[in-house]
């Protein structure tokens, strides 16, 4: 509804009526009450499988060499770590009873 002048064309009017649309939408259109549903707790599936074996916990290897020259980011210091020192080992697996099995090395 804007009044339209004979000398508007219709064109001109479509754009004017588009630009005078709100931006964006009332915020009630994006806005959920989910409340009732955040309170309930959903209960496990009988039928789920039920995780089997000890719990895997870390251990603590050695110490790196201390070095006054390391990159602030983490991500660097393991590249330049891994490039000179491409055969120590980075991740050991182990089995149940605790005897290493796999041993990845920072150049693999």
């Amino acid at each position: 509804g804007v009044p339209v002048s004979s000398r508007v064309s219709t064109k001109i009017q479509q754009l004017l009526n588009t630009l005078k649309r709100p931006k964006r939408p009332p915020l009630k259109e994006f806005f959920v009450d989910d409340f009732e549903e955040i309170v309930e707790v959903p209960q496990p599936d009988p039928n789920q499988p039920k995780p089997e074996g000890r719990q895997m916990t870390p251990v603590k290897g050695e110490p790196l060499g201390v070095v006054c020259n390391w990159p602030p980011a983490l991500e660097a210091a393991l590249q330049r770590w891994g490039t000179t020192q491409a055969k120590c080992p980075c991740l050991t697996a182990l089995d149940v009873t605790g005897k290493p099995v796999y041993t990845l090395t920072y150049g693999e």
